[in-house]
């Protein structure tokens, strides 16, 4: 069976630096075997397809706006994807320009995962603390924005 997941990297020039910044969540999650807690993970807005036959798009819409409290415009870019078997992986580039909304204050619990409020995390140095399966889709993003040369 076919499966997807999307990433979504939000992001917006700071109004107190002017430096890039791109929409994160701080995600723990419990395992529902054995009860135990992960290490908190930075991670971006995102998660898998609900049943096979759903578009990537409306996957990635509704990921956002269940961890973010977003609505996005569907025009997103796509900037990276890494085929694994039959498991798509997709990161898209959004600019707070095509969101609308308030962004969630409250902590989520999701089936015992727990998802901090959103933040912003100045994208120059985000990556020290990004999750590492999140790496490549970040530097896709930086590359696409001229975040690093």
């Amino acid at each position: 069976m076919k499966s997807h997941f999307v990433c979504a990297i939000i992001w917006r020039i700071s109004p107190e630096t002017s430096e890039f910044e791109f929409l994160v969540v701080d995600y723990r999650s419990t395992n529902p075997k054995s009860g135990q807690v992960s290490e908190l993970q930075t991670k971006f807005p995102g998660g898998m397809n609900r049943v096979p036959d759903e578009p990537v798009g409306v996957t990635l819409q509704r990921e956002i706006l269940e961890e973010t409290y977003l609505a996005c415009l569907p025009d997103s870019i796509e900037i990276w994807k890494r085929e694994i078997g039959e498991h798509t992986k997709y990161g898209f580039l959004i600019g707070t320009q095509d969101c609308r909304g308030e962004l969630r204050t409250e902590v989520l619990n999701d089936k015992g995962d727990e998802l901090s409020p959103p933040r912003w995390v100045p994208a120059a140095t985000l990556g020290r603390e990004l999750f590492h399966g999140h790496q490549g889709v970040y530097l896709a993003a930086c590359r696409e924005l001229g975040i690093f040369d």
